[in-house]
């Protein structure tokens, strides 16, 4: 198992770049210079040797031709000119590649500060894209996670109150009584035993439909796949559903059973629906409850439709969110936790479906599903 690496022994990413570019400039700039050097030479060499041979006295050539102080100065000249050059890239690199190398890791320490920040608990930590693209998309990618984090948090903290608020009050309801019986106030009679076993069984279905939802979102709920007629579970939910319908409410089903085959989990679905009849039952004080079945581009669809209060505009899109309540009040009257919904819709979306919602308020509600039509 290999080691470790100890962040300090590292070099920082400012030197390293600063180094890199100052080599490879270094590099460039002496290899250039033995080039022109070089070139020069042979070329001056050809033109000295293409000049004629000086005479002597007697008119014969002295041979070899010796530079002269201008040919000399002119070589020198040249040697001079090649390390200015030298020189000025050499500072011209090192400024560049400083410049540079600031640019690079300036806002990669930033993300790294952040980074530290956020991990220490300030989650509205946010980092600039400024720098270079891949560096601005590294910023952006940072930012998209903090805030998908930040936003989990933010659910989990909520989750949490909102467990904590559902169970106090069966809690507080059971509390209060055996207080009072144990304090002699409250006869044990059958009639408080009932309303004891009453608080119990809201308080067992509340835990049932935690679990169930911890279950779903983690998206281990087993199904049992079978080709249904989607109408037929919508017809025997609506039967059950009558018997707890308020005086003067009715139901009513639409649909054709030869349009309505889904390949589902039968007892799911049957939840889902009751789930959305009950919900439906709940909020209709008079009117009706009417559920379309219906074949819309391959796809099933079911519609509930009731005459209800209605849901305001600015809850539809979250009536779907765990533990949402348009009325807190109202739903703790009706006996609403705000998770049915939530279980409803992660049912739906693992049979590749969707749910919806449309409402009037003062007038009534709309919600629903949709899944694939099974044409086999």
């Amino acid at each position: 198992m290999s080691a470790t690496r100890n962040p300090a022994s590292r070099a920082p990413l400012v030197y390293q770049i600063f180094i890199s570019i100052l080599v490879v400039a270094l590099s460039s700039v002496l290899v250039a210079g033995l080039l022109i050097r070089r070139s020069l030479n042979l070329t001056f060499t050809a033109y000295v040797a293409a000049l004629p041979e000086p005479v002597n006295a007697m008119g014969r050539g002295m041979g070899r031709r010796i530079l002269g102080a201008a040919e000399q100065s002119y070589i020198a000249q040249v040697d001079r000119s090649i390390w200015i050059a030298a020189l000025v890239a050499i500072v011209i690199a090192a400024v560049g590649a400083l410049l540079l190398a600031r640019r690079v890791s300036h806002p990669l320490s930033q993300l790294t500060g952040s980074a530290k920040r956020f991990a220490e608990g300030a989650l509205d930590e946010r980092v600039e894209t400024d720098g270079p693209r891949e560096i601005g998309e590294l910023a952006d990618a940072f930012n998209d996670m903090a805030g998908s984090l930040g936003e989990a948090e933010a659910l989990r903290r909520r989750l949490v109150a909102d467990v904590a608020h559902e169970l106090r009050n069966p809690i507080a309801a059971i509390r209060a009584q055996l207080e009072a019986v144990s304090e002699g106030v409250l006869a044990m009679d059958e009639a408080r035993a009932d309303s004891l076993v009453a608080d119990v069984n809201q308080l067992s279905r509340l835990v049932e439909d935690l679990q169930m939802l911890s279950v779903a979102e983690a998206g281990h709920l087993p199904y049992v796949m079978e080709r249904l007629d989607l109408l037929g579970i919508v017809h025997r939910e609506a039967e059950a559903i009558s018997s707890v319908l308020r005086d003067g409410v009715r139901t009513e089903v639409v649909g054709s059973p030869s349009q309505a085959y889904v390949l589902a989990d039968e007892l799911r679905l049957a939840s889902v629906v009751r789930n959305l009849l009950s919900n439906a039952a709940r909020h209709t004080h008079t009117g009706s409850i009417s559920v379309s079945v219906l074949s819309v581009n391959g796809r099933v669809r079911v519609e509930v439709t009731d005459t209800g209060e209605g849901i305001p505009t600015a809850d539809l899109p979250y009536i779907f969110e765990r533990f949402y309540r348009a009325d807190s009040a109202r739903a703790q009257d009706t006996g609403g936790a705000g998770i049915g919904l939530a279980i409803a819709r992660r049912i739906v979306e693992d049979h590749a479906g969707t749910v919806f919602a449309s409402s009037v308020e003062g007038r009534g509600a709309t919600v629903g599903f949709e899944l694939p039509a099974d044409r086999t």
